[in-house]
C-alpha cells in the first residue's frame, strides 16, 4: 500500500527586494509534492521585523489573506502594496518587514516560510536637482535672464549647487555678465525649499545682433542628507537672447494724408512724408521712395517723385516732399500712393511701406506736414 505525502508550501524566494516609488511587489507562494490534485490553503500575514523597521500603515498595507491553490496549481503570486510618501517626500534608507506562511489546510510547511521585504526610497526620495526647462528665451531689453532650479526628494536638509554660464554665439561681458564655476556661483536651498531662482545679467547695447545663445549648467551639488544629492537630466538650459528693439528698421512716420487741392492755377501744395529709421543706427542703409498712381495722376494731379534716400551713420530721418496740382476739372476725392522699396544693403527692415495719399476738392488746405505755396 502506497501513502502519498502531503504537499508542501512555501515561499519561492527568501528575500524581495523594491524601490519605494514601485507601489507593490509580487511575492510567490509555491506548493510543491507528488499529488496537486486537491485544493489547499495557507494564510500570509505581515509582520515587523526584529528591531522593527518598516511600517504597516506608513510604508505598506498590512497583509493577512489566504493563499489559495486550485486543485492542480503549484504557484500563486500575491501583490503586496508598497506606500510612497510622494507628497511629501522623507529619505528613510532602507527598511524592512517580513510575510509569514502559516495554518495551512491540506498542506504541510516547507522551507522558507518566511520572506523578507526590503522597501528603499534612495532613488525616489533622494534629493535631485535640475532646471524647470531646458530652454529660456529673453530680448536683450529685458536686461536679466532668471532660470528656475527645481529641487525634488526629500527636503528636508540643506543644500547647495553651482549655477554657472558657459558662452556660445553669445559672449561673457559683451552679451551677459558671467556666472564663474567657481563658489561665487552657488545658490542654496533652505530646508523645504522646493526652487531657487539662477539669475543672469544681460548686456543691453545699441548695437542690433542676431539671435546669439550661452548655456546655464548646474555643478557641484551637495548636501546634509545622508545620501547626498544628485543631478537631475535637465542639469543644463539654453538662454537665447534675441535683440528686437536694436533691429534697424526704416518705415515711414504716417502712413495717410488728406490735402485739399489748390484753389488757384500756378499754386500747389506740399505734403511732407517723413521717412524714419529705428534701432541701430550705426551701419549705413538705402532705400528708394517712389509715387504711384492711383485715382489721381502723376503730372497732373501731383509731381511724381522717385528719390534715394541714404541713411548714414547716426541718421535718423528724412523727409520727402511730394506736390499736389491744380486743375481745372471738377473731381471726387483721388489718390495715389507713395512707396518705400527694401534696403539696398539689406541692414534694416522696411515697415509701412505704403502712404496713401487723398486729394480732396477745393476748400482749405489741411492734414499733418501739408503745406500750399504758389
Amino acid at each position: 500500500m502506497t501513502f502519498l505525502q502531503e504537499p508542501s508550501v512555501f515561499f519561492r524566494e527568501g528575500v524581495y527586494a523594491v524601490e519605494e516609488s514601485a507601489g507593490s511587489v509580487e511575492v510567490q507562494v509555491c506548493r510543491s509534492g507528488s499529488d496537486l490534485s486537491q485544493p489547499a490553503t495557507v494564510t500570509l500575514t505581515s509582520a515587523s521585523t526584529q528591531p522593527p523597521s518598516a511600517q504597516a500603515g506608513v510604508d505598506y498595507v498590512a497583509v493577512g489573506r489566504s493563499v489559495d491553490f486550485a486543485p492542480g496549481v503549484s504557484v500563486v503570486t500575491v501583490k503586496v502594496l508598497i506606500l510612497d510618501d510622494v507628497g511629501g517626500p522623507v529619505l528613510e534608507g532602507a527598511e524592512q518587514f517580513q510575510l509569514v506562511l502559516n495554518m495551512p489546510m491540506n498542506a504541510t510547511l516547507g522551507q522558507p516560510i518566511r520572506a523578507i521585504v526590503t522597501v528603499d526610497d534612495s532613488q525616489s526620495d533622494g534629493p535631485s536637482l535640475q532646471f524647470a526647462l531646458s530652454e529660456y528665451r529673453v530680448d536683450e531689453s529685458d536686461g536679466r535672464v532668471v532660470a528656475m532650479v527645481i529641487r525634488s526628494g526629500d527636503l528636508t536638509q540643506r543644500s547647495q549647487v553651482r549655477c554657472y554660464t558657459r558662452q556660445s554665439s553669445a559672449q561673457a561681458m559683451m552679451d551677459y555678465e558671467e556666472r564663474p564655476d567657481t563658489d561665487l556661483s552657488i545658490i542654496t536651498f533652505q530646508p523645504g525649499e522646493r526652487e531657487q531662482r539662477c539669475q543672469v545679467t544681460l548686456v543691453d547695447d545699441s548695437e542690433y545682433e542676431k539671435e546669439e545663445e550661452f548655456r546655464l549648467v548646474l555643478g557641484v551639488p551637495s548636501s546634509q542628507s545622508a545620501v547626498g544629492i544628485s543631478l537631475g537630466k535637465q542639469k543644463e538650459t539654453m538662454v537665447k537672447i534675441s535683440d528686437l528693439r536694436d533691429k534697424p528698421v526704416i518705415r515711414f512716420s504716417e502712413t495717410r494724408f488728406t490735402v485739399k487741392e489748390p484753389k488757384n492755377p500756378g499754386e500747389t501744395v506740399t505734403v511732407r512724408i517723413s521717412v524714419q529709421r529705428l534701432g541701430d543706427c550705426s551701419r549705413t542703409s538705402t532705400v528708394r521712395v517712389h509715387t504711384r498712381d492711383g485715382s489721381a495722376t502723376a503730372g497732373h494731379d501731383y509731381t511724381p517723385v522717385s528719390v534715394e534716400l541714404q541713411f548714414s551713420e547716426g541718421q535718423m530721418l528724412h523727409v520727402v516732399e511730394v506736390h499736389v496740382l491744380y486743375d481745372t476739372e471738377r473731381e471726387t476725392r483721388e489718390t495715389f500712393t507713395v512707396r518705400l522699396r527694401p534696403d539696398d544693403n539689406m541692414v534694416a527692415d522696411v515697415q509701412n511701406t505704403k502712404v496713401m495719399v487723398y486729394i480732396d476738392e477745393g476748400g482749405p488746405v489741411g492734414g499733418p506736414d501739408v503745406s500750399c505755396s504758389s
